[in-house]
C-alpha cells in the first residue's frame, strides 16, 4: 500500500513534499519590482482525458497584481451582488445561466475598452482533438525522424502534418473513424494506460491500419495529405513499442518519468506558451502565478520555467530573461487568480459558441472575449471560428 504524504504546505492547499517549494502566500505586488505579475487559471481542463468530454480548454491570463485585482473583485462583488460570504468569485458558479446576465454584462465592461482589464487579459484556447492529433504526429512520426537526425519541428513540417490531419481528417476518414482514431490515441498514451492494459500496441495499430485502409479506398482528392500521414503512422510501430516500454508502471509525479507520464497533458506546453505570450505582449519581464494543480509539482514547475525561457530564446522572440519566476497559489488567497478564472471561463463559453452551442452565456460575452484570444496559440484555420492547439512540440525532451 502506498503511503501518502499529508504534510501541509504554506501558500497552497496541496499536501506533501512534492509541493513544498514555489508557493506564494503573500499578495502579489508589482511594486516589488522583478517583473510584472500575471495570473493564470484554466477552464475545461481534464488532464490527459482529451476525448469524450469538453472539447475545448482555455487558459485565462491577467496582467494585474493582487493589489489591483482586489479592487476589481470588490467591484464585481458589489455591483454583481455576490455574497461577501462566498470565499471566491468563480465563473461557473456565478456568471452562467439566464439569471447571471447582469454579471456577464459587468464582466464585459471590465474587459472592454474603458474597463480596468482592457489590454491586460488574454485567452489561450486549445482544441483538444487537434492537440491529440498533434501529439500523434509528435510522439510517433517526429520521434522516428528525430532518430534519423532530422528535425521536422523547427522547419514546420510536424505542425503542418498535425494541421493537415485535423483539417482533412473528416474527409479522409469520415467523422466516426476520425473520432475512433482520437479516442484510441488518447487511450494508448494517457497515464491511465501505464501497464498497457487499456489499449495495447496491437489494438492501437489495428485502428491506425483500418483508418489508412478506409482513407485509401475513399480516394478523396481533398484528403490526400491526411492519407499520406496515415501511411507514415503505419510505419511507426517501433516508436510506439518504445514508448510502451518506457512508460512508468505507477504514478510518478516527479522526475523525468513523471514528465513522460504527462506527455499528453495540454497544461504542460500551454503554461510556458501563455507566459511567453504575456511577456511579448507587455514587452517586459513577467512573474507568473498559477492556480495550484496537483499536476504542477515542484519538479514540473522547474521544467515549465525552463521551457518558457527556452521557447523565447529559440524563437528569438524576446530576451531570454523574460520570466522572473513561476509560482503557484490558492485562488482564495489571490484575487488575481479569481480574475484569471473569470477570463478562462468566459473564453470557454465563447469557444463552445463557435462550436455551435447556443446559449446566452456565449452570446453575451462574445464581443468582449474574441479580441482577447491569443493568436500565437492558433495554428488551425484562417479565422477566429477555428480554435487550435498549442505548440505541439514536446517540451519534456532533454
Amino acid at each position: 500500500m502506498i503511503e501518502r504524504d499529508h504534510t501541509p504546505n504554506a501558500g497552497t492547499g496541496l499536501l506533501g513534499a512534492n509541493f513544498r517549494l514555489h508557493n506564494r502566500a503573500a499578495p502579489t505586488n508589482d511594486a516589488e519590482g522583478h517583473g510584472r505579475w500575471i495570473a493564470i487559471d484554466e477552464s475545461g481542463y481534464n488532464g490527459d482525458q482529451l476525448h469524450g468530454g469538453e472539447r475545448y480548454m482555455t487558459l485565462g491570463a491577467v496582467a494585474v497584481d493582487d493589489i489591483t485585482a482586489a479592487d476589481i473583485v470588490d467591484r464585481l462583488r458589489e455591483e454583481g451582488r455576490i455574497q461577501q460570504s462566498a470565499p471566491e468569485v468563480k465563473f461557473q458558479k456565478m456568471f452562467t445561466g439566464a439569471s447571471a446576465a447582469p454579471r456577464r454584462q459587468l464582466l464585459s465592461q471590465l474587459l472592454g475598452p474603458t474597463g480596468p482589464l482592457h489590454g491586460k487579459a488574454s485567452v489561450y484556447v486549445i482544441d483538444k482533438y487537434h492537440f491529440v492529433l498533434a501529439k500523434l504526429v509528435d510522439l510517433l512520426i517526429e520521434e522516428q525522424f528525430h532518430s534519423l537526425g532530422l528535425n521536422i519541428v523547427d522547419n514546420g513540417v510536424a505542425p503542418q502534418m498535425a494541421l493537415d490531419l485535423a483539417t482533412e481528417g473528416p474527409r479522409a476518414l469520415g467523422r466516426d473513424n476520425l473520432d475512433r482514431l482520437i479516442a484510441t490515441t488518447v487511450g494508448f498514451f494517457a497515464k491511465k494506460n501505464r501497464r498497457g492494459d487499456h489499449v495495447t500496441v496491437d489494438e492501437f495499430y489495428t485502428v491506425i491500419g483500418q483508418c489508412r485502409a478506409y482513407a485509401r479506398r475513399r480516394r478523396a482528392p481533398q484528403a490526400k495529405k491526411a492519407t499520406q500521414i496515415l501511411e507514415l503512422l503505419c510505419q511507426t510501430r517501433p516508436e510506439a513499442e518504445a514508448y510502451a516500454r518506457e512508460r512508468p508502471t505507477q504514478a510518478t509525479p516527479t522526475g523525468p518519468y513523471g514528465l513522460l507520464d504527462d506527455s499528453m497533458d495540454p497544461l504542460i506546453p500551454a503554461i510556458p506558451a501563455v507566459i511567453l505570450g504575456a511577456a511579448i505582449h507587455h514587452g517586459e519581464r513577467v512573474r507568473a502565478l498559477a492556480d495550484d494543480q496537483r499536476l504542477l509539482t515542484d519538479d514540473k514547475l522547474d521544467v515549465l520555467q525552463r521551457s518558457a525561457v527556452a521557447m523565447g530564446a529559440i524563437g528569438q522572440l524576446i530576451e531570454d530573461d523574460h520570466l522572473g519566476g513561476l509560482l503557484r497559489g490558492r485562488s482564495t488567497d489571490h484575487p488575481s487568480l479569481q480574475l484569471a478564472d473569470l477570463v478562462a471561463g468566459a473564453g470557454l463559453t465563447v469557444a463552445r459558441r463557435h462550436d455551435g452551442e447556443t446559449d446566452s452565456d456565449g452570446d453575451d460575452l462574445y464581443t468582449a472575449v474574441v479580441p482577447l484570444i491569443d493568436r500565437s496559440g492558433l495554428i488551425m484555420g484562417k479565422g477566429l471560428e477555428d480554435f487550435a492547439t498549442v505548440d505541439p512540440r514536446r517540451l519534456t525532451r532533454g
